[in-house]
Parts: structure tokens; C-alpha cells; sequence
């Protein structure tokens, strides 16, 4: 079962420990009295997003036989102008390169943002999620 512990440590920072002692550091943005030192929560929420897509395509890839080199992802997040200002719309972009038959990556992708990760399954109720993906083909 996924834990977490969040403590403030001051000013308007916070630590999050998981289950796994894994710590990761958060403060408010600028906005709310953070000073740009550590991702706000939000953005920890759109890393969450491409870490879980990530794990998920990378996986599948891998099992369909392709020849991932390289994977990542650009997220951008649109917020509400009320409160609470949460994500009304979130852009993937998916960089990969390898030995790639592009048909099998965007069925993956969209396979994975649609029904496998628990992460955009969270957020596509109240948030509108677009995404796509540039490949490029390096051979064996």
C-alpha cells in the first residue's frame, strides 16, 4: 500500500517521506510565499504523471520487442484562474529514440494514458489530458 508522511520545515517548505524513506523536498511558489527553491506540488503531481506514463510505455515497449535508446517527457500544466486552482489541462510531449515501429509506440502511449496509468486516470475526471509523441528512428 502506497505511504507518505509530509512535514513542514518551515517558511513554506515541506519534506515528504513515502513508505520507502525516500524524501522529497516541496515548498508553495513564489504566489503563496515559496522562494523558487523546490518544485511545488503541482509540478511534483506532473512529474508523478510522466514517472508513472514512463514506467508504463518503457515497460510495454520493452515487452513488444522494440529497441527503446532513450525516453522522455515534457508536461505542461494549465491551471484554474479560481480556486482551488487545480489542473483544468495537462500537454505530454514523448521524446524516444531507438529502433521504433511508430504504430506500436502511439498504440502504447495512448493505451497507457487512457487506461493503464493510475496517475492520468486520477487526473482525467477533472483535468483534460493531451498528449503526443516525436520519434526518432535510430536502426539497430
Amino acid at each position: 500500500m502506497p505511504k507518505a508522511h509530509v512535514s513542514w520545515t518551515g517558511g513554506m517548505k515541506f519534506s515528504g517521506i513515502d513508505g520507502n524513506g525516500h524524501v522529497l523536498l516541496m515548498e508553495a511558489g513564489p504566489k503563496y510565499g515559496g522562494k523558487g527553491e523546490e518544485a511545488t506540488p503541482v509540478e511534483l503531481l506532473l512529474s508523478a504523471l510522466g514517472g508513472c506514463a514512463g514506467v508504463a510505455i518503457v515497460r510495454m515497449l520493452k515487452a513488444r520487442g522494440q529497441n527503446l535508446i532513450s525516453f522522455d517527457v515534457d508536461l505542461e500544466g494549465v491551471k484554474k484562474v479560481t480556486e482551488p486552482r487545480m489542473l483544468e489541462k495537462v500537454n505530454a510531449k514523448f521524446y524516444l529514440k531507438g529502433d521504433l515501429d511508430e504504430k506500436v509506440v502511439e498504440k502504447v502511449i495512448d493505451l497507457v494514458m487512457t487506461s493503464i496509468s493510475p496517475v492520468a486516470e486520477m487526473l482525467s475526471g477533472p483535468t483534460n489530458l493531451d498528449w503526443g509523441c516525436e520519434i526518432t528512428k535510430i536502426a539497430k
